[in-house]
C-alpha cells in the first residue's frame, strides 16, 4: 500500500466519486476529501467515503478549489504523521485513475523532492475544446510570460513533497488560480517538476467541471493583467509627459527621456511589488532596470525619429503609439528572465 495521503477536493460531487474513492484506497492507505459547502443534497456522498475510511474536512459554504486545496494541506500541517510521504492532488470529477495516480506516487518515490505533475495529452478527439485551447492557450502564456515550461498547466493530479507543504499553503488564490500560482511558486522556489504521462479522460464530456472559461482564465493570468495595468499607467504618464515636453520645444530623443525618467519609477515600483513580486536585491534590480530605460528609451526616440521623417505626414506622437506597443513585448521579457528573475 502507498503512504501517500490523497486530497481531493469536492463541490457537488457526483456518485461516482463514491467508488473511485474505493478503487484509491485498493492502493493507498489514507484519503483526505474536502466537502467545499455542498450542503445537504450531497452529504450522503460524504457520510459515503467517511464510513469507508476517509477523512473528511468540511466548509460550511463553498469557498473555491483553491481555499478546499489549502483546508487540506493545512490539515496535514496540523496532522504531519499523516502527510510524510507527501500528498497527491486528485480531481472529484473522474479525470484520474487509480493507476495513473499510482504512477505520481511511484514517481515521488523516485524523485522525493520534486513536485510530480501528471500531464495530459491534448491532441486526442475525447478532450473538450475548452479544455484544449485552454491548456495550449495557458502552456504559451506561461512559457512567455513566467518562463514556465510544462506541458499541462492546468492538471489537478499533482504530487506535493511534505517539503513543499508550507509553501503551497502560503500560495495565493482561492479558487482555480491557486494551481497555476502555484506553479509561480515552485518556479520562485526553485523546486523541481518531474512529469509523468496520464490518461486523458473527461467524463460526459466534463459538464461536472466548475470551471467558468471566463471568469476563472481571468484569475489564471492575473499577472500578465497586472503587467499591462502596470505599462499602461505608466504609458499614459510618459506619453503625456512626451506630449508636453516636445509642445514645449523638445526634440523627440529629449523629450523621449524626460517622459521615461518621470514613468520609470513608477514602473519599477508596480512590477517589482505587484506584478513579478520580485524579492531579489532591491538596488541591483533598479540599476538593471534603469538600464533597459535607457536602452528602450534610446529605441523608441531612434523609431519615432525615423519614422517620423519617413512619413512627415503622420504627427510623432501618432507614431510612438505603436513603437511602444512593439517595445511592451520587449520590455516585459527583459524584465522577467534578467531584472526580477528569480536567479542569483
Amino acid at each position: 500500500m502507498k503512504k501517500q495521503l490523497i486530497i481531493i477536493p469536492a463541490y457537488q460531487p457526483l456518485e461516482s466519486l463514491v467508488p473511485l474513492t474505493k478503487d484509491i484506497f485498493n492502493y493507498f492507505e489514507n484519503v483526505l476529501v474536502i466537502d467545499d459547502g455542498g450542503g445537504e443534497k450531497y452529504a450522503h456522498i460524504f457520510t459515503q467515503l467517511k464510513d469507508m475510511g476517509a477523512i473528511i474536512v468540511t466548509h460550511a459554504i463553498n469557498q473555491g478549489k483553491g481555499r478546499a486545496l489549502k483546508s487540506a494541506i493545512n490539515y496535514c500541517l496540523l496532522n504531519p504523521e499523516i502527510a510524510k510521504a507527501g500528498v497527491i492532488t486528485v480531481d472529484a470529477d473522474g479525470q484520474h485513475r487509480p493507476a495513473d495516480i499510482v504512477k505520481v506516487a511511484d514517481a515521488m518515490e523516485q524523485n522525493p523532492n520534486d513536485v510530480v505533475l501528471g500531464c495530459r495529452a491534448f491532441d486526442t478527439e475525447n478532450v473538450p475544446w475548452r479544455s484544449r485551447m485552454g491548456n495550449g492557450i495557458s502552456r504559451k502564456v506561461y512559457k512567455w510570460t513566467c518562463g514556465i515550461n510544462v506541458s499541462d498547466t492546468q492538471t489537478g493530479l499533482r504530487g506535493l513533497p511534505f517539503s513543499f507543504l508550507e509553501i503551497a499553503a502560503r500560495c495565493e488564490g482561492e479558487k482555480y488560480e491557486y494551481e497555476t500560482n502555484m506553479l509561480l511558486d515552485i518556479k520562485t522556489n526553485k523546486v523541481n517538476i518531474t512529469e509523468v504521462t496520464i490518461e486523458t479522460v473527461y467524463e460526459n464530456n466534463n459538464e461536472s467541471s466548475h470551471f467558468n472559461p471566463v471568469r476563472d482564465s481571468i484569475r489564471i493570468y492575473s499577472i500578465i493583467l497586472k503587467y499591462s495595468f502596470a505599462s499602461l499607467f505608466s504609458a499614459l504618464i510618459d506619453y503625456i509627459i512626451f506630449i508636453i515636453a516636445h509642445a514645449c520645444g523638445a526634440k523627440i530623443m529629449m523629450a523621449t527621456y524626460i517622459a521615461r525618467a518621470c514613468s520609470c519609477l513608477i514602473n519599477f515600483t508596480l512590477n517589482k511589488n505587484v506584478v513579478f513580486q520580485g524579492k531579489g536585491n532591491s538596488a541591483v534590480q533598479l540599476a538593471k532596470y534603469l538600464v533597459l530605460v535607457v536602452i528602450s528609451g534610446t529605441i523608441s526616440g531612434w523609431a519615432v525619429t525615423n519614422l517620423s521623417a519617413l512619413i512627415p505626414a503622420v504627427a510623432p506622437v501618432i507614431i510612438k503609439v505603436p513603437v511602444e506597443i512593439i517595445l511592451y513585448l520587449f520590455n516585459y521579457t527583459v524584465q522577467r528572465t534578467l531584472i526580477f528573475s528569480d536567479k542569483e
